[in-house]
């Protein structure tokens, strides 16, 4: 299944001005969080992680960015690992969501940014309450 989001929109000059307009829409999300479960908000350096964590059922979710580039609403399952591989014309490599000592939620960078040099290692996510 493809999956397609379009991040930035362009607007043509009006009649009598020659200036193009990019912006980039903002990143609100399409996960809906689950009551009973945690949230997530975490960022290091152009990753974005915002989500959500069931401790009951290990049901797990994130809005993902990369160099704020919205990759989309990931969801599954940690018991098993949640993974995204990127393949970006400006940044590369992989992130990996998983458990550790039973209910610590944990990502693993490896993801190269062509200006910003490469982003890797294993990060404990804290969760909120909501």
């Amino acid at each position: 299944m493809l999956i397609t989001d379009t991040s930035v929109n362009l607007t043509s000059p009006d009649d009598g001005d020659n200036t193009w307009v990019a912006y980039q829409n903002r990143l609100d999300g399409n996960l809906s969080f689950p009551e009973e479960a945690n949230a997530i908000d975490w960022s290091y350096g152009p990753i974005t992680s915002t989500g959500y964590f069931d401790c009951d059922t290990f049901d797990f979710g994130v809005d993902q960015s990369v160099m704020g580039i919205y990759l989309g609403a990931i969801t599954g399952n940690l018991k098993d690992g949640v993974a995204i591989s990127i393949d970006l014309f400006q940044a590369k490599g992989d992130i990996r969501y998983y458990l550790k000592n039973g209910e610590e939620v944990w990502i693993r960078l490896n993801v190269s940014i062509k200006f910003d040099g490469h982003f890797k290692g294993d990060y404990k996510l804290p969760l909120y309450q909501q």
